[in-house]
């Protein structure tokens, strides 16, 4: 099914950047779901600590999460290149096959 959609691209420009678009969404909004609940943990944490040892806790977490988000920006990028050249190559195939 991918493929499909991959070689609709050789023939719409519109329809694959949808496509990707939606890929790249969804894909964002399970992270940020994962990051939600790590921070609903980090609450269920607060809840049995105290609040400035919290705080600081939450400080220090929040600069690990910046650098671990640029990390992982990197990554997928590196990772949709990868991904680019594999349906590239399914296609090709795809486009000899029928």
């Amino acid at each position: 099914m991918y493929c499909y959609y991959y070689y609709y691209y050789n023939n719409n420009n519109n329809n694959n950047y949808y496509y990707y678009y939606y890929y790249y969404y969804y894909y964002y909004y399970y992270y940020y779901y994962y990051y939600y609940y790590y921070y609903y943990y980090y609450y269920y944490y607060y809840y049995y600590y105290y609040y400035y040892y919290y705080y600081y806790n939450y400080y220090y977490y929040n600069i690990y999460y910046y650098y671990y988000y640029y990390y992982y920006y990197f990554f997928y990028y590196y990772y949709y290149y990868f991904y680019y050249c594999y349906y590239y190559y399914c296609c090709y195939y795809y486009y000899y096959y029928y």
